[in-house]
This record gives structure tokens, sequence and C-alpha cells, in this order.
């Protein structure tokens, strides 16, 4: 995803983003984080991102009604050893229902911190639900060892499948660069509240190659993989091999050229050769930092 919604900045806001030069002055500031999934999270697909169209090469559009993800173990600190934040703190947000922002974290010491991370991991008996997320929810994740449950709906043409699926594959996002300006980490200036936004990139759910940012979003092998009920399961997309891929006519999987479809992993480890587990490799990469922030990330 191309954008970093609702950071909206005035000249007379006492509130910065975190980034810019390396002037942050001497004295103390503060850093306030948030959630979010953009508008895909919240709409669906197809998005709308800085004028630019992100749909379904071969025409699904989806729709959320849960994006619930588990997120904590937030560490700022720079490459000299320095330590800002080592938080133990764990919460659970639901991005359908719209960005969720932490409790602010103050008397920071105001300079750049080129280290900053965080894990995406299930959640425990001490992690809080923010915003409208029910307990029953978190609970499901803590028995599930979910660090993503998410709900939905995928249509084209009159024809509408559902999905549920409660992802573990846990990770921790380290040495992120800022989004905004392409430097590492944040810069957290004297007297101001730095702003730094963790951003979920939901369309990495259905890339079709991994290793990429511009992979093509697809979900016909995840239609054809359901049953009667048009019910996809994460049992059922394991039926998918991806060396076999079927359409929904039960015939190998083609393009609307009558190329077949590959699903590429590059460089990617799989668990094994089938669409769960391409799924739950390229949704491990879905957390940035401000927008379009790498972080690199490993397992957990």
């Amino acid at each position: 995803m191309k954008t970093m919604v609702g950071f909206v900045l005035s000249l007379f806001s006492a509130i910065v983003i975190g980034c810019g030069g390396e002037d942050a002055s001497s004295g103390a500031g503060a850093l306030a984080v948030r959630i979010t999934g953009e508008d895909a999270a919240k709409t669906g697909f197809p998005v709308e991102e800085e004028g630019e169209t992100i749909a379904f090469a071969d025409g699904w559009t989806i729709q959320f009604s849960k994006v619930l993800v588990s997120f904590g173990g937030l560490d700022l600190r720079s490459a000299d050893g320095a330590v800002a934040i080592e938080s133990k703190g764990w919460w659970v947000a639901d991005l359908h229902a719209g960005d969720a922002s932490l409790p602010v974290f103050e008397a920071l010491e105001a300079r750049r911190w080129d280290r900053f991370g965080y894990e995406i991991a299930a959640p425990d008996a001490s992690a809080v639900a923010l915003g409208s997320v029910a307990q029953a929810d978190v609970q499901a994740m803590i028995d599930g060892k979910f660090n993503y449950w998410m709900e939905g709906t995928a249509t084209r043409a009159g024809d509408t499948y559902t999905f549920a699926w409660g992802l573990s594959n846990p990770t921790r996002n380290t040495n992120c660069t800022n989004g905004l300006d392409g430097t590492d980490g944040v810069v957290i200036r004297s007297n101001t509240t730095t702003e730094a936004e963790i951003t979920i990139h939901l369309d990495h759910l259905f890339w079709d190659t991994l290793g990429t940012e511009e992979a093509s979003l697809r979900f016909d092998a995840f239609a054809a993989a359901a049953g009667a009920d048009k019910e996809i399961s994460l049992e059922d997309l394991a039926t998918q091999a991806l060396s076999d891929l079927k359409g929904l006519d039960g015939m190998p999987l083609v393009d609307a050229e009558g190329k077949p479809i590959v699903y590429n992993p590059g460089s990617v480890p799989l668990a094994s050769q089938d669409l769960l587990s391409f799924m739950l490799a390229s949704s491990a990469s879905m957390g940035h930092l401000n927008g379009e922030g790498l972080c690199t990330v490993g397992p957990l």
C-alpha cells in the first residue's frame, strides 16, 4: 500500500511527524504510536491510494468485517546502544473498526533513534483490548495462538465467498525505515510529540509473488479451494498445491488470456508448497513503519 492514512499536518500543531533532519535540540519529547490497516481494512478492495487503484487482477472485491492484530514489544533505541523504549506492553486492535492509538511514551531524550521495532505475535492474558475489541476475541486469539484474525467476504459477478482466518505467523520487525523520508527510525524533538505509525498492508495477503512490493493481487485460487458452502478455511487453502493450482472449474488455474497462473515465492522459504504456506509467508511481511517504511522481518 502506498499511503499513510490520516497523517494530517497542521502548521499550528504541537505534534510533529517522526522524520526529518538531525536537529532535535536538547531536552525531552514524547512518542505517540498508532496502528492502522489503512482504507483497505476499513472499506476493502479495490481501494484508492494516492490516485492509484489497488485492485485484484482477477476482478474480485474484498470486504473485511474484522481485522484483528496482536502486537507489542515496542522497542526504540539507537546504534550507539542507548535505549529509549523497551516496552513489555501488548495490545489487540481491530483495524477494520479504525486506527488505534497506544498510550503516549513520555520523557524521551530528544535525538534521532534509528532502531525502531515491534512484534506481531499472539497475545497473552496481559494484552489490552483497544477500542471496540471484545475480550472474547482477545481470548480466542490467546487460545488459538493467533497474531491475526480476519473475517470477510469476496465477491465477483454476484458470487460471494466467506472467510474467517486465524493466522499464526509471529514476527519481530526490527530496524524499520521511516516511510515518510526513508531515514532510519524516528526523531524525537524537544517539547513535542512525534507520531509513529505501524502500518499493516493487507494487500500482502493476496500477493502472487513474494520479495517485491509490485505483486498482483489474486483470489481465484482461494475461491477454488472452497467447498460447496463457499466458506474458505485455512485447511482448504492447504489443498491448493502451488505446482498444480486449480481454478473454479476444476481445471488448471489460468488468467484471462489463458496463461497459467504461477505463485512465485522467490527466495522466501515456505513451510510447504501450497497456497496456505504461501499466504502465511506473504502476510508475515505486512507490518511497516509510517506507510511504506520497510522493516527487517524475522520469525518468532
